[in-house]
């Protein structure tokens, strides 16, 4: 090695490697081609592997992807909605923000709840899942049929959040009122009991007699439920486009083992998200209505 370096010397004046001049390697239509193929058969393929499969380095398998109009679209869930959905969702939107208008509604008192499951197999982080296609699909990511879950229920303001309240058996209106509704009561001020909005989906334990019943006792006809509340409109629950995929990017971190540990690690990371934060997005919402106003109801998260 020192000979070489000497002769190196010697020969140059320098011991430093020569920089080579690097050409971009030209994509042939048969190299296209050839990946053009093999995307098709197996979209989720990596660029990594796609350059090996090919014979190319992987900048030059990045190229002819994009030569491809090729993208790395997100595994996204996107809802869909049935031909009455859109009038529902504007008319909600639009009684909504007139509402607010008219001091009918105090937005920092608007209470907006939902229930998910947390699986302890964890979920798939749309971050760093690709699926390479021309156009966007709808991917979801599939959990076993019998993986240990609890189940989670919050309500969420722009002041606090309001639980978790945790459930293990399928809701029924009598659960959802002993086990959900009764426990959330409590933990009311008397502020949030005389005048706070509630909101709920339209599930049948949320608007059965039983259930309906418990909630006038407390909140009157301050109540978002069917015939207000559109369904299929996860893009308006502050729960579903805050709060749920903030908590599952977070509470897996420490790769919790059991149901106590997801359940602590749950509660944690709910206590450690500040007011500000919140404000912020009762803020989006109300951002979202407006949106949804000049969409005619239908999808707007393009123009978010």
């Amino acid at each position: 090695y020192i000979t070489q370096l000497f002769t190196k010397w010697h020969e140059t004046g320098s011991i430093l490697n020569k920089q080579r001049n690097r050409r971009k390697r030209v994509l042939t239509e048969e190299t296209l081609a050839d990946i053009q193929g093999r995307m098709a058969v197996s979209p989720r393929k990596s660029s990594r592997r796609l350059a090996q499969q090919c014979g190319i380095s992987q900048r030059s398998a990045l190229r002819g992807l994009k030569m491809l109009h090729f993208y790395p679209y997100r595994v996204s869930v996107v809802h869909q909605l049935r031909p009455q959905d859109p009038k529902m969702r504007a008319n909600f939107c639009r009684w909504m923000l007139q509402s607010i208008h008219d001091g009918i509604v105090d937005p920092s008192l608007l209470i907006i709840t939902d229930e998910a499951y947390f699986h302890l197999s964890g979920y798939v982080n749309s971050q760093n899942s690709r699926y390479w296609n021309t156009e966007n699909p709808n991917v979801v990511h599939e959990i076993p049929l019998h993986d240990e879950k609890v189940g989670v229920w919050c309500g969420i303001s722009a002041r606090r959040i309001i639980g978790p309240i945790f459930f293990y058996e399928t809701v029924n209106s009598e659960r959802y009122v002993k086990d959900i509704l009764e426990p959330f009561f409590e933990m009311l001020t008397e502020e949030e009991k005389q005048y706070a909005y509630f909101q709920q989906d339209n599930a049948t334990p949320h608007t059965a007699h039983q259930s309906m019943h418990a909630l006038e006792q407390v909140f009157d006809d301050r109540i978002i439920s069917r015939g207000l509340w559109p369904p299929r409109s996860p893009d308006l629950s502050a729960c579903d486009f805050f709060l749920w995929g903030d908590l599952m990017q977070k509470v897996y971190k420490n790769n919790p083992r059991t149901l106590e540990a997801l359940e602590i690690e749950i509660r944690q990371v709910i206590g450690e998200i500040p007011e500000a934060e919140l404000q912020r997005v009762f803020q989006n919402f109300i951002r979202r209505c407006s949106v949804c106003i000049e969409r005619e109801g239908h999808h707007f998260q393009q123009l978010l």
